[in-house]
C-alpha cells in the first residue's frame, strides 16, 4: 500500500488548516495531531517520541516516523479567527432545537474519515475481561466558541466521543446532576491535548455518559473525534 495518502478534511478553509494521512511513513508535520487508530504513532529525532493510540501531541515542523492514521489541523493566523464561522460553519442551535438561543457555539461540517474495530470498554478504560470488539465509523468536526462560552449541559450520546483541543484553553465539567450546582470535577484541556473518555460501557452500543458540559476559558477551536457503531 502506498505512503502518505493525504486529502483535506471537510473542515479545512480559510482559518483553519486541516487533513487527514493514511499509512504515514517519515512526514513532516505543523499543527495539533491527533492518532485515529489503535497502534502507536511515532515521532521521529534525537530521541523518537511515541503518542499512544487516540491520543495527540503539537508539532512543528516535526516528523511522524511511522502511524496507520492522523489528522493534522492547524490554526496559522489567528488574526480574525472568529470569522472561520463564516466558512461554512453553523451555529449549533440551527441543528438542535433545545439549544440555548444566546449562546454562541459553532459546529463546522463533519468528515467520517475511516472505519476502525475497538473493545468499547477497553476505549473506555474500563476494567472489563470482556474482548467484546465492534466496528465503528470514525467522524471528525470542528467547534469554535469564544471566550467564557457554556457549550450546555448534556449526557446524551450514541456513540464514543473524545476530543483534541486545537486553539486556546477550556474545560469540560462534569456534573452529578442536570445541575450547574453539582460540578464534582473537571478536566483542564490545552492546544494539543486529547482528554480521556468519560464514557462507561454499560453493554453492547448502550453507553452512558455523565452530565458534562465544554467551557471556553478563552477563545477556543476543538475538534470531536466520535466513534460511530457500524449499521
Amino acid at each position: 500500500m502506498s505512503s502518505n495518502i493525504e486529502r483535506e478534511l471537510a473542515f479545512a478553509g480559510k482559518f483553519v488548516e486541516a487533513k487527514l494521512i493514511e499509512n504515514v511513513e517519515d512526514y513532516e508535520a505543523t499543527g495539533s495531531v491527533t492518532n485515529l487508530s489503535n497502534r502507536p504513532m511515532y515521532i521521529g529525532g534525537d530521541i523518537p517520541g511515541v503518542v499512544p493510540p487516540w491520543k495527540s501531541t503539537i508539532l512543528k515542523g516535526g516528523r511522524i516516523a511511522r502511524a496507520e492514521r492522523v489528522s493534522i489541523v492547524n490554526v496559522p493566523d489567528e488574526t480574525n479567527l472568529g470569522g472561520v464561522v463564516l466558512d461554512g460553519w453553523d451555529w449549533f442551535g440551527n441543528r438542535y432545537d433545545a439549544f440555548p438561543r444566546t449562546n454562541p457555539l459553532y459546529i463546522s461540517p463533519y468528515d467520517v474519515v475511516g472505519e476502525v474495530e475497538v473493545n468499547p470498554y477497553r476505549f473506555a478504560n474500563m476494567p472489563s475481561d470482556s474482548k467484546f470488539v465492534d466496528r465503528y465509523d470514525i467522524r471528525l468536526n470542528l467547534w469554535w466558541a469564544p471566550a467564557k462560552t457554556d457549550a450546555f449541559l448534556h449526557n446524551e450520546h450514541t456513540f464514543l466521543e473524545i476530543h483534541t483541543q486545537i486553539f486556546g484553553f477550556g474545560r469540560i465539567q462534569i456534573y452529578r446532576e442536570r445541575d450547574l450546582n453539582t460540578k464534582y470535577r473537571e478536566i483542564t484541556v490545552a492546544p494539543g491535548e486529547t482528554h480521556d473518555p468519560i464514557v462507561r460501557v454499560l453493554g453492547d452500543r448502550d453507553f452512558r455518559y455523565p452530565w458534562h458540559r465544554g467551557w471556553t476559558d478563552t477563545d477556543a477551536i476543538w475538534m470531536a473525534i466520535e466513534l460511530h457503531p457500524k449499521g
